[in-house]
């Protein structure tokens, strides 16, 4: 090899050995944007003593439990029951089990997107 195609060797390999670690060190977790998301949603701060493990979890749950929703009202009591469970008292009302509902499904498992057109397609 040349001198020209040595460099141009040198400088490829350390140009992907750059994205490699840009790569590792850039990845998201699984969750980071639920919960990302979720923290924004929550003005009430409903979830501030949770910890991001909890709240993965109570997400997780949602997603276990979509399959059994019929309608709005059981999923509501659903995701209450949820936080309930994970010691967290709050009303049907309370708008953190809508964005728990709809955050847990979009971030966590997109294969139950079926499930909440289901469910509000029989509200209408």
């Amino acid at each position: 090899m040349n001198k020209i195609t040595r460099i141009v060797f040198l400088i490829f390999i350390i140009f992907v050995t750059g994205i490699i670690i840009y790569s590792i060190i850039n990845t998201e977790n699984f969750g980071d944007i639920y919960i990302e998301q979720l923290r924004i949603a929550d003005a009430d701060k409903t979830l501030s003593d949770s910890n991001d493990e909890i709240a993965i979890e109570i997400g997780k749950s949602a997603c276990i439990e979509a399959n059994n929703w019929i309608d709005e009202e059981t999923s509501l009591l659903s995701i209450q029951n949820i936080l309930l469970q994970n010691g967290i008292d709050v009303k049907k009302e309370n708008r953190i089990i809508p964005i728990i509902r709809f955050q847990s499904i979009y971030e966590l498992c997109p294969e139950n997107i079926n499930v909440l057109e289901e469910i509000f397609g029989n509200n209408e």
